[in-house]
Protein backbone atom coordinates (compact mmCIF):
# COMPACT_ATOMS: atom_id res chain seq x y z
CA UNK A 1 0.00 0.00 0.00
CA UNK A 2 1.42 3.59 -0.85
CA UNK A 3 2.73 5.43 1.95
CA UNK A 4 0.36 8.36 1.30
CA UNK A 5 -2.89 5.91 1.52
CA UNK A 6 -1.67 3.78 4.64
CA UNK A 7 -1.39 6.94 6.78
CA UNK A 8 -4.80 7.93 5.55
CA UNK A 9 -6.48 4.57 6.66
CA UNK A 10 -4.33 4.56 9.78
CA UNK A 11 -5.34 8.53 10.39
CA UNK A 12 -9.08 7.58 9.62
CA UNK A 13 -8.87 4.48 12.21
CA UNK A 14 -7.46 6.72 14.81
CA UNK A 15 -9.83 9.20 14.34
CA UNK A 16 -13.18 6.52 14.06
CA UNK A 17 -12.33 5.02 17.23
CA UNK A 18 -12.43 8.83 18.83
CA UNK A 19 -15.72 9.88 17.85
CA UNK A 20 -17.11 6.60 18.14
CA UNK A 21 -16.83 6.48 22.12
CA UNK A 22 -17.12 10.28 22.33
CA UNK A 23 -21.11 9.66 20.58
CA UNK A 24 -21.44 7.02 23.59
CA UNK A 25 -20.06 9.45 25.69
CA UNK A 26 -22.88 12.13 25.73
CA UNK A 27 -25.87 10.46 27.22
CA UNK A 28 -23.47 8.46 30.06
CA UNK A 29 -21.82 11.90 30.92
CA UNK A 30 -25.59 13.38 30.39
CA UNK A 31 -26.80 10.98 33.58
CA UNK A 32 -23.66 11.49 35.79
CA UNK A 33 -24.54 15.75 35.19
CA UNK A 34 -27.85 14.47 37.13
CA UNK A 35 -26.06 13.78 40.40
CA UNK A 36 -23.06 16.29 39.99
CA UNK A 37 -21.76 19.91 39.02
CA UNK A 38 -19.81 20.34 35.67
CA UNK A 39 -16.74 21.26 37.32
CA UNK A 40 -16.72 18.34 39.40
CA UNK A 41 -17.32 15.91 37.00
CA UNK A 42 -14.59 17.37 34.83
CA UNK A 43 -11.73 17.06 37.65
CA UNK A 44 -12.54 13.60 37.67
CA UNK A 45 -13.27 12.87 33.88
CA UNK A 46 -9.84 14.74 33.19
CA UNK A 47 -7.85 13.56 36.13
CA UNK A 48 -8.22 9.97 34.73
CA UNK A 49 -7.66 10.92 31.27
CA UNK A 50 -4.58 12.70 32.24
CA UNK A 51 -3.27 9.51 34.11
CA UNK A 52 -4.01 6.89 31.69
CA UNK A 53 -2.20 9.00 28.77
CA UNK A 54 0.83 9.84 31.44
CA UNK A 55 1.06 6.14 32.28
CA UNK A 56 0.93 5.14 28.30
CA UNK A 57 3.96 7.72 27.80
CA UNK A 58 5.82 5.92 30.31
CA UNK A 59 5.85 2.94 27.85
CA UNK A 60 6.63 4.53 24.58
CA UNK A 61 9.15 7.23 26.68
CA UNK A 62 8.41 10.67 24.42
CA UNK A 63 9.75 14.13 25.20
CA UNK A 64 7.80 16.56 26.86
CA UNK A 65 10.26 19.29 25.45
CA UNK A 66 8.32 21.65 23.08
CA UNK A 67 9.88 25.14 21.72
CA UNK A 68 9.28 28.16 23.19
CA UNK A 69 8.06 29.69 19.97
CA UNK A 70 4.81 26.88 19.77
CA UNK A 71 4.35 26.61 23.69
CA UNK A 72 2.18 29.60 23.58
CA UNK A 73 -0.46 27.91 20.76
CA UNK A 74 -0.27 24.59 22.41
CA UNK A 75 -1.09 26.16 25.92
CA UNK A 76 -3.57 28.34 24.18
CA UNK A 77 -4.99 25.08 21.89
CA UNK A 78 -5.67 23.15 25.24
CA UNK A 79 -7.28 26.28 27.08
CA UNK A 80 -9.68 26.23 24.11
CA UNK A 81 -9.95 23.14 23.11
CA UNK A 82 -10.26 21.64 26.88
CA UNK A 83 -11.06 23.93 29.56
CA UNK A 84 -13.54 26.41 27.30
CA UNK A 85 -14.71 23.89 25.23
CA UNK A 86 -15.74 21.88 28.12
CA UNK A 87 -17.79 24.75 30.32
CA UNK A 88 -20.10 25.40 27.42
CA UNK A 89 -20.19 21.93 25.96
CA UNK A 90 -21.57 20.38 29.79
CA UNK A 91 -23.44 23.29 30.56
CA UNK A 92 -24.95 22.85 27.45
CA UNK A 93 -25.81 19.20 27.64
CA UNK A 94 -27.84 19.67 30.92
CA UNK A 95 -30.18 21.43 28.73
CA UNK A 96 -30.63 19.95 26.25
CA UNK A 97 -30.61 16.13 24.40
CA UNK A 98 -27.57 13.96 23.76
CA UNK A 99 -29.32 13.10 20.15
CA UNK A 100 -29.24 16.97 19.77
CA UNK A 101 -25.83 18.02 21.24
CA UNK A 102 -24.39 15.33 18.59
CA UNK A 103 -26.04 16.92 15.69
CA UNK A 104 -25.15 20.36 16.35
CA UNK A 105 -21.26 19.06 16.84
CA UNK A 106 -21.70 18.05 13.11
CA UNK A 107 -21.59 21.50 12.18
CA UNK A 108 -17.93 21.58 13.05
CA UNK A 109 -16.56 20.43 9.36
CA UNK A 110 -17.84 23.44 7.97
CA UNK A 111 -16.15 25.98 10.49
CA UNK A 112 -13.11 23.70 10.98
CA UNK A 113 -12.67 23.94 6.83
CA UNK A 114 -13.19 27.16 6.92
CA UNK A 115 -10.05 27.58 9.54
CA UNK A 116 -8.43 25.04 7.23
CA UNK A 117 -8.39 26.85 4.59
CA UNK A 118 -7.50 30.69 5.93
CA UNK A 119 -4.63 29.51 8.48
CA UNK A 120 -3.46 26.06 7.33
CA UNK A 121 -4.04 26.73 3.18
CA UNK A 122 -6.01 23.66 3.37
CA UNK A 123 -7.58 22.89 -0.20
CA UNK A 124 -11.83 23.12 -0.69
CA UNK A 125 -13.06 21.82 -3.29
CA UNK A 126 -16.85 23.27 -4.50
CA UNK A 127 -17.48 19.53 -3.97
CA UNK A 128 -17.14 19.76 -0.31
CA UNK A 129 -18.70 23.07 0.06
CA UNK A 130 -21.80 21.60 -1.69
CA UNK A 131 -22.12 18.76 0.65
CA UNK A 132 -21.62 21.29 3.71
CA UNK A 133 -24.29 23.43 2.55
CA UNK A 134 -26.63 19.97 2.71
CA UNK A 135 -25.40 18.42 5.75
CA UNK A 136 -25.98 21.88 7.41
CA UNK A 137 -29.56 22.35 6.33
CA UNK A 138 -30.35 18.82 7.55
CA UNK A 139 -29.00 20.10 11.09
CA UNK A 140 -31.20 22.80 10.90
CA UNK A 141 -34.50 20.54 10.47
CA UNK A 142 -33.01 18.11 13.24
CA UNK A 143 -32.72 19.96 15.84
CA UNK A 144 -36.08 21.87 15.04
CA UNK A 145 -37.66 18.65 14.21
CA UNK A 146 -38.66 20.03 10.83
CA UNK A 147 -39.70 23.50 12.08
CA UNK A 148 -36.76 26.21 11.46
CA UNK A 149 -38.90 29.25 12.15
CA UNK A 150 -39.43 27.87 15.96
CA UNK A 151 -35.94 28.43 16.69
CA UNK A 152 -34.66 30.53 19.28
CA UNK A 153 -32.15 30.76 20.84
CA UNK A 154 -33.95 31.65 24.04
CA UNK A 155 -35.47 28.99 24.57
CA UNK A 156 -32.86 26.41 22.96
CA UNK A 157 -30.21 27.53 25.83
CA UNK A 158 -28.70 23.82 25.51
CA UNK A 159 -28.70 23.97 21.96
CA UNK A 160 -27.07 27.57 21.58
CA UNK A 161 -24.01 26.70 24.10
CA UNK A 162 -23.56 23.26 21.61
CA UNK A 163 -23.31 25.33 18.80
CA UNK A 164 -21.15 27.97 20.88
CA UNK A 165 -18.88 24.73 21.78
CA UNK A 166 -18.27 23.67 17.79
CA UNK A 167 -16.35 27.00 17.18
CA UNK A 168 -14.33 26.33 20.45
CA UNK A 169 -13.60 22.82 19.11
CA UNK A 170 -12.82 24.09 15.63
CA UNK A 171 -10.37 26.72 17.21
CA UNK A 172 -8.73 24.08 18.95
CA UNK A 173 -8.50 21.30 16.04
CA UNK A 174 -6.68 23.74 13.98
CA UNK A 175 -4.21 25.48 16.47
CA UNK A 176 -3.42 21.51 17.44
CA UNK A 177 -2.99 20.66 13.64
CA UNK A 178 -0.78 23.47 13.09
CA UNK A 179 1.93 22.25 15.75
CA UNK A 180 1.28 18.02 15.20
CA UNK A 181 4.10 18.26 12.55
CA UNK A 182 6.12 18.70 15.11
CA UNK A 183 5.75 16.78 18.22
CA UNK A 184 4.27 13.55 19.57
CA UNK A 185 0.34 13.58 19.21
CA UNK A 186 0.59 11.67 22.95
CA UNK A 187 2.53 14.80 24.63
CA UNK A 188 0.06 17.21 23.05
CA UNK A 189 -2.84 15.16 24.41
CA UNK A 190 -1.35 14.69 28.04
CA UNK A 191 -0.26 18.63 28.45
CA UNK A 192 -3.88 19.14 27.28
CA UNK A 193 -5.29 17.12 29.76
CA UNK A 194 -3.29 17.75 32.66
CA UNK A 195 -3.78 21.80 31.90
CA UNK A 196 -7.50 20.73 32.31
CA UNK A 197 -7.37 18.99 35.65
CA UNK A 198 -4.95 21.25 37.12
CA UNK A 199 -7.64 24.08 35.88
CA UNK A 200 -10.61 22.69 37.70
CA UNK A 201 -9.31 20.92 40.47
CA UNK A 202 -7.82 24.79 41.50
CA UNK A 203 -11.38 26.27 40.76
CA UNK A 204 -13.47 23.30 42.35
CA UNK A 205 -10.99 21.09 43.97
CA UNK A 206 -11.74 21.42 47.61
CA UNK A 207 -14.86 19.48 49.02
CA UNK A 208 -14.83 17.24 46.37
CA UNK A 209 -15.02 14.12 48.18
CA UNK A 210 -17.93 15.60 49.71
CA UNK A 211 -20.07 16.27 46.58
CA UNK A 212 -19.39 12.72 44.99
CA UNK A 213 -20.76 11.03 48.28
CA UNK A 214 -23.88 10.98 46.01
CA UNK A 215 -22.45 8.59 43.46
CA UNK A 216 -22.89 5.08 43.52
CA UNK A 217 -20.93 1.81 42.10
CA UNK A 218 -22.57 1.72 39.11
CA UNK A 219 -21.86 5.52 38.49
CA UNK A 220 -18.08 5.39 39.47
CA UNK A 221 -17.77 2.55 36.79
CA UNK A 222 -19.32 4.76 34.39
CA UNK A 223 -16.84 7.85 35.53
CA UNK A 224 -14.04 5.59 35.46
CA UNK A 225 -14.61 4.49 32.03
CA UNK A 226 -15.41 7.85 30.64
CA UNK A 227 -11.63 8.70 32.07
CA UNK A 228 -9.94 5.60 30.84
CA UNK A 229 -11.56 5.60 27.25
CA UNK A 230 -13.16 8.60 26.12
CA UNK A 231 -10.85 11.27 27.91
CA UNK A 232 -7.27 9.91 27.72
CA UNK A 233 -7.58 7.53 24.92
CA UNK A 234 -9.94 9.01 22.80
CA UNK A 235 -8.38 12.47 23.05
CA UNK A 236 -4.84 11.12 21.79
CA UNK A 237 -6.75 8.97 18.82
CA UNK A 238 -7.95 12.24 17.77
CA UNK A 239 -4.66 13.99 17.71
CA UNK A 240 -3.14 11.08 16.34
CA UNK A 241 -5.47 11.01 13.44
CA UNK A 242 -5.55 14.89 12.82
CA UNK A 243 -1.56 14.60 12.40
CA UNK A 244 -2.10 12.07 9.51
CA UNK A 245 -5.62 14.03 8.10
CA UNK A 246 -6.29 17.44 7.36
CA UNK A 247 -8.72 19.32 9.60
CA UNK A 248 -11.41 19.05 7.36
CA UNK A 249 -11.22 15.41 6.71
CA UNK A 250 -10.60 14.91 10.26
CA UNK A 251 -13.47 16.81 11.79
CA UNK A 252 -16.05 15.36 8.98
CA UNK A 253 -15.71 12.01 11.35
CA UNK A 254 -18.06 13.93 14.12
CA UNK A 255 -20.82 12.87 11.68
CA UNK A 256 -20.71 9.20 12.99
CA UNK A 257 -20.26 10.18 16.26
CA UNK A 258 -23.99 12.12 16.28
CA UNK A 259 -25.11 8.49 15.06
CA UNK A 260 -23.36 6.85 17.94
CA UNK A 261 -24.80 9.30 20.39
CA UNK A 262 -28.39 9.43 18.96
CA UNK A 263 -28.49 5.70 19.41
CA UNK A 264 -27.11 5.36 22.58
CA UNK A 265 -29.43 8.29 23.82
CA UNK A 266 -32.30 6.46 22.45
CA UNK A 267 -31.10 2.93 24.56
CA UNK A 268 -30.10 4.77 27.76
CA UNK A 269 -32.23 8.35 28.26
CA UNK A 270 -35.20 6.99 26.43
CA UNK A 271 -34.63 10.18 23.58
CA UNK A 272 -36.62 10.77 20.79
CA UNK A 273 -35.38 9.13 17.40
CA UNK A 274 -38.64 9.56 15.15
CA UNK A 275 -38.90 9.10 11.00
CA UNK A 276 -38.79 12.25 10.14
CA UNK A 277 -35.74 12.88 12.73
CA UNK A 278 -34.03 9.76 11.12
CA UNK A 279 -34.79 11.31 7.31
CA UNK A 280 -33.33 14.56 8.62
CA UNK A 281 -30.14 12.49 9.37
CA UNK A 282 -29.82 10.55 6.02
CA UNK A 283 -29.67 14.29 4.25
CA UNK A 284 -27.23 15.24 6.86
CA UNK A 285 -25.27 11.82 6.31
CA UNK A 286 -25.89 12.23 2.52
CA UNK A 287 -23.99 16.14 2.84
CA UNK A 288 -21.39 14.45 3.91
CA UNK A 289 -21.37 11.63 1.51
CA UNK A 290 -20.82 14.57 -1.19
CA UNK A 291 -18.15 16.17 0.50
CA UNK A 292 -16.44 13.35 1.03
CA UNK A 293 -16.66 11.86 -2.56
CA UNK A 294 -12.83 12.15 -3.19
CA UNK A 295 -11.55 11.03 0.38
CA UNK A 296 -8.50 9.60 0.55
CA UNK A 297 -7.62 9.86 -2.98
CA UNK A 298 -5.45 13.51 -2.45
CA UNK A 299 -2.54 13.22 -1.25
CA UNK A 300 -2.33 14.10 2.54
CA UNK A 301 -0.39 17.31 4.01
CA UNK A 302 1.95 17.46 7.15
CA UNK A 303 1.53 20.48 9.54
CA UNK A 304 2.93 23.14 8.42
CA UNK A 305 6.28 24.28 9.83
Amino acid sequence: MHSGRRDTLIGALFVLAAITTWGAYFPYAKLILQKLAPTDFLILRLGIGAIVLALLNLRVRQSFHIEKRDLVIVLGAGVIGIIIHQIIQLNGLRFTSATNTGWILTLIPPVTGLLGWFFLKEHVRGQQILGLVVAMLGVVFFVSKGHPERLSLGNNLGDALALLSVFTWSICTIMTKARLGRYDPLIVSIIHMFLGFLFFALIGGWGISNRTIVLNLHDWIVIIAIGVIPSGLAYYWWNAGLKRLSAMNTSMFLFIEAIVASATGAALLGESFTLPMIGYAVIIVGGVYVSQGQFGRRKVRGAPT
